[in-house]
């Protein structure tokens, strides 16, 4: 039969292919393997063609080496794929059985030759005691190696499991063909001629072997099937066409026309087919799996996502999607790598969810490791220490982020909720995100760093602001010390009083003022009393208020950034002021309080109030509730407390004052001793007490 010849050449040339990976040993093993499947159907071509029975005795007997051959190559082919761990299996299968393929060859062909028998197929050998002990060989040889792959499967990675899973069933369909073909000879000899064993029984082989040591593809079982059942359904449809094609026009070789019509539908068929496949696969691929996904399309929509995001917090939502909706995994992390000459960015530093960007040390092990790596790295692949840390996070798998060489971040995968590993093309997926996701950080850092120079920006353009606003409050202690240096109104130890009392004040203006006006400042993050933070800031407006009232429950100190947090309540304090109402004392009340264990800070003034459109666009840009405003003051406000994972509430009511509400929240809190509740701020008593003078005095 001439199909034994096309399927034992088409052997041959993977056999070639397998060889050319020289650094692959198990693809060496598969290429010989293949090399003896290919001499076993020359052989069956070999008994179905020639008549002659002088030649057929010789060729038959040199080409049945590649039958005998076929156990050992299976058995070379496991133990490489398992990593050569057995010394035991090596020598009493691996060598042993080559001895055995050997001798079983060159006695049968030499000193024991099996007779031919004439057949209505062609010839065939007549059972005797070589092919009996074959049989016992083969099953020898089969038992061994599922029992090496099971024992291996009980110790090996997740990563070799599914190969590993895949090989067995490799292993248990050949060793089942390989003995239906054996045994149906007694019964049947014809059988062992037909074209189940040669073409099919090949196909079943390679198709499995290919699968299960070169492609490495880790593919569901149930995802395999309905792969397989669409084909199987679409090349039936096809049939189907081309038996309607035959009915209509005929014998087709009897006319010109007919063979074009043919010849049509076949090129119509072979365009189509593959098109058809690709429109149909992402759909069929959840016939028989509940949890499937088309890993281009989602390639695709994840690629389009991430290019589209401008921030940390979309890419978030885009790696939300992916690997806990999509991929469903129970969850993942993100590290980013603290350089010593590199802080930060403030967004992943103060995520609202405080769950996504966690840091780790450029001299951790964990990130040493894993950018040693050249694929992915699985926990049980990792030292002991390392498996502690990475079941810590609840991760089974990480991965770097590379950018320009260097590593930005190292990724953490959890577990797959649906599954007891991870599937092929979540491991593609994963491949993909490791080499697409350097660029993102890089570009999002980029993009982060320009928004962060923007608000700081901002920030001093809302001080330039204030600053040309109440530049007369900074002169005033020099004008005061040039009058009382001038004359002798009082005397001296009252104009020494005086003088040092105004060079105070002047003194924490120009501080604070230069502190915040100083330019571009290194983000420290730090213990603040937001009490004392206020009071300071209450320098710049001595003369706005008619009257401040305090209730502060000495509330503890805070983490945060001392200078942003000044500008902060300047904008909130400078607001309050210019909300005068003609013909009405400006009242400042200003709040400290504890709730559920988070720090609330309100400023609230009697002033002109907001509508409710003024309101509801008092974080737009560009936008303010003021006659001449730009809006910038609020934009720093909301910048500043974003920064801060804190949160701010506004009520404002017309003609009757607003009041802007500050949370922290317990994990911005300083673990320290809590104040007690009778504790005031020091501060704000003397300040009230100099306020209530001042004006006793005027």
């Amino acid at each position: 039969m001439i199909q034994y010849l096309i399927t034992a050449l088409f052997d041959l040339g993977l056999a070639g292919l397998a060889f050319s990976k020289k650094d692959n040993p198990a693809a060496k093993a598969l290429a010989f393997l293949l090399f003896s499947l290919s001499i076993w159907l020359l052989e069956l071509f070999f008994l179905t063609t020639i008549t002659n029975a002088y030649l057929l005795d010789i060729l038959f007997h040199i080409t049945r080496g590649g039958m005998f051959f076929i156990p050992f190559g299976f058995a070379l082919l496991t133990w490489r794929l398992v990593g050569s761990r057995s010394k035991k299996f090596k020598n009493i299968f691996v060598i042993f059985g080559a001895c055995v393929s050997a001798a079983l060859w060159l006695i049968n062909m030499l000193i024991f030759p099996s007779e031919l028998k004439v057949t209505d197929s062609g010839y065939l050998p007549q059972l005797d005691a070589i092919y009996y002990v074959f049989i016992g060989y083969l099953i020898w040889c089969f038992a061994g190696s599922i029992c090496l792959v099971v024992l291996s499967y009980k110790t090996s990675s997740s990563r070799e499991k599914q190969r590993l899973k895949w090989l067995l069933i490799t292993l248990l369909v050949s060793f089942s063909c390989g003995l239906i073909v054996l045994f149906s000879m007694p019964t049947g000899l014809g059988f062992y001629l037909s074209k189940f064993v040669g073409v099919i029984t090949n196909i079943v082989f390679v198709s499995l072997l290919f699968y299960s040591t070169i492609q490495h593809n880790l593919m569901d079982i149930r995802l395999a099937l309905s792969l397989g059942l669409t084909r199987a359904i679409l090349l039936a449809f096809f049939v189907w066409m081309y038996f309607v094609v035959t009915s209509v026009v005929g014998d087709h070789t009897q006319s010109v026309g007919g063979v074009l019509t043919l010849l049509v539908f076949l090129v119509l068929m072979l365009e189509a087919y593959p098109r058809l496949l690709k429109w149909i696969l992402p759909s069929a691929k959840k016939i028989l799996v509940k949890n499937g996904y088309d890993f281009d399309q989602v390639k695709a929509e994840t690629e389009y996502d991430l290019k589209n995001s401008i921030s940390f917090s979309m890419m978030q939502e885009v790696m939300d999607h992916l690997l806990l909706r999509t991929i469903k995994l129970n969850n993942y992390k993100i590290l980013m790598v603290q350089h010593d000459n590199n802080l930060l960015t403030n967004e992943s530093i103060y995520h609202p969810n405080g769950i996504l960007f966690d840091t780790i040390a450029e001299d951790s092990h964990l990130l040493r490791y894993c950018t040693l790596q050249t694929q992915l790295a699985m926990t049980d692949e990792m030292p002991e220490a390392l498996q502690i840390e990475m079941k810590k996070y609840n991760a089974s798998l990480c991965f770097p982020v590379f950018s320009e060489n260097k590593v930005l971040a190292i990724v953490l995968v959890g577990n797959p909720i649906n599954f007891s590993y991870y599937r092929y093309e979540d491991l593609k997926i994963f491949e993909w995100l490791k080499s697409e996701l350097g660029q993102v950080f890089s570009r999002l850092i980029r993009l982060n760093h320009m928004q962060e120079q923007l608000g700081e920006a901002k920030k001093t353009l809302s001080m330039l602001s204030l600053m040309n606003h109440y530049h007369h409050d900074i002169k005033v202690p020099f004008a005061i010390i040039d009058g009382i240096v001038s004359n002798d109104v009082y005397d001296r130890d009252k104009q020494r009083n005086i003088v040092l009392e105004q060079v105070e004040r002047g003194s924490r203006l120009i501080a604070t003022m230069a502190s915040i006006l100083g330019g571009k400042h290194k983000r420290r993050i730090q213990p603040c009393a937001l009490e004392s933070l206020v009071q300071d800031c209450l320098y710049l407006f001595e003369n706005s208020f008619d009257k401040v009232e305090y209730e502060l429950q000495g509330t503890p100190k805070i983490r945060g950034d001392a200078e942003d947090l000044k500008i902060l309540f300047i904008n909130l304090i400078k607001n309050a002021a210019e909300a005068r109402r003609e013909n009405n004392d400006l009242v400042l009340h200003i709040k400290s309080w504890i709730e559920n264990g988070n720090v609330f800070f309100s400023i609230q003034d009697n002033g002109t109030g907001m509508t409710e459109q003024q309101l509801a666009n008092l974080w737009e840009p560009g936008l303010s509730a003021k006659k001449f405003g730009n809006g910038i003051g609020m934009q720093a406000i909301k910048r500043i407390v974003d920064e801060h994972n804190a949160r701010i509430e506004v009520k404002s009511t017309l003609e009757k004052g607003s009041e802007f509400i500050l949370c922290f929240f317990a994990s911005q809190i300083e673990l320290e001793d809590f104040p007690s509740e009778s504790t005031k701020d020091e501060l704000a008593e003397r300040r009230a007490s100099y306020l209530a003078e001042k004006r006793s005095n005027q």
